[in-house]
């Protein structure tokens, strides 16, 4: 009976070992796909509106729609054609 109960032991510690080193490999691996949006933003935003800068600046893009860049791609949009606000 003491054979089975330390076999039974190191199985135990095994798959125990094995369901921690896949948790921490899969917290740790990058995600994939859009990225976290804020807390308080609606759902529907662009995830681009998030990723350059932190000052945003909402623009007419093309003269259809509206879009929200980072105050650093403002030049950019404007020298394009985009306007400054709401379309």
């Amino acid at each position: 009976m003491k054979h089975w109960s330390s076999n039974l032991r190191l199985a135990l510690i095994v798959v125990v070992t094995a369901a921690l080193c896949l948790s921490v490999v899969a917290l740790a691996a990058p995600g994939k796909g859009k990225p976290a949006q804020p807390p308080g933003k609606a759902k529907s935003a662009s995830a681009a509106q998030y990723q350059y800068g932190k000052t945003k600046v909402t623009l007419c893009h093309k003269g259809k729609k509206t879009i929200t860049v980072g105050a650093p791609a403002q030049k950019a949009h404007l020298r394009h054609g985009d306007k400054l606000g709401a379309c």
